[in-house]
């Protein structure tokens, strides 16, 4: 058997050369051209549209993340804190500590590595 060729009824390739015809016509049609060129903006904008929402919802994630909202803010003013120094030899930074603080030395960002040979 051949597979390289196909057998159709008159009836079939009449049906088939129709719809090759309507198509021509239908890519010649000036109001579908217009038609087509629409939904392909219309696409395009609205990929934009999606793609800068996504944008956006990060940026705003980013921006909300930086900044502590009230009830964070309210949490933080009711632990007290105990102001404390530094453990670090010689640095005079002062550390707020949450109440009640524990007898073990705090260090500063600086001097977070000094932490382990103070252990």
């Amino acid at each position: 058997m051949d597979h390289d060729s196909v057998t159709l009824s008159r009836a079939e390739f009449q049906a088939l050369a129709h719809d090759a015809e309507s198509w021509r016509m239908l890519n010649r049609s000036p109001h579908i051209a217009e038609l087509l060129a629409e939904w392909g903006e219309w696409t395009k904008r609205a990929a934009m549209r999606q793609a800068s929402g996504a944008v956006c919802a990060a940026l705003d994630w980013r921006a909300f993340a930086r900044v502590p909202t009230y009830a964070e803010l309210e949490r933080r003013r009711a632990e007290p804190v105990t102001p404390r120094r530094c453990g670090a030899r010689g640095c005079r930074m002062v550390l707020s500590v949450p109440w009640p603080a524990s007898g073990r030395d705090v260090f500063c960002t600086r001097h977070e590595d000094d932490r382990s040979a103070a252990a």
